[in-house]
């Protein structure tokens, strides 16, 4: 059990190293969003919805790397409670972000802007990275 969680630890750390180098690839360029209207149907929204839940490879591994990793020592009953604040959490999280993205988007062309937003995710992916580090330190002595 220890070596699949050992396994699972390298794997998700390599995933956010990877992560990381391509933020700071990512770094100088620029980024510009086109806000024309455009005349969607209804079906091709959910089209569109759907695809970007559940083809999207972030979906899986933010749950079952990020969040699994974080929850593994938990007892069931706090493993129940984890996922029911990380599920709340995440619905906020992007419940608030589609209502706030009117107001962000007079700001999001701006290059300052992403390079602000890569370094706060680069900051906050190796955070989690050193967690992961430490928790298989922990783990295996």
């Amino acid at each position: 059990n220890s070596t699949v969680e050992n396994i699972l630890s390298i794997l998700l750390i390599l995933f956010l190293l990877n992560f990381i180098r391509n933020k700071l690839r990512e770094f100088n360029s620029s980024v510009l969003i086109n806000f024309e209207e455009n005349s969607n149907t209804f079906k091709s929204i959910i089209f569109k919805v759907l695809g970007f839940t559940f083809l999207n490879p972030h979906v899986y591994s933010d749950t079952i790397f990020i969040l699994g990793n974080m929850s593994k020592n938990f007892m069931f009953s706090n493993k129940i409670s984890f996922g029911i604040g990380a599920s709340l959490s995440s619905f906020l999280f992007f419940f608030m972000i589609g209502y706030l993205s009117k107001y962000f988007s007079k700001f999001i062309n701006k290059p300052q802007i992403w390079k602000f937003l890569n370094i706060f995710i680069i900051i906050f992916m190796s955070f989690i990275i050193l967690f992961v580090i430490s928790d298989m330190i922990n783990s295996n002595l």
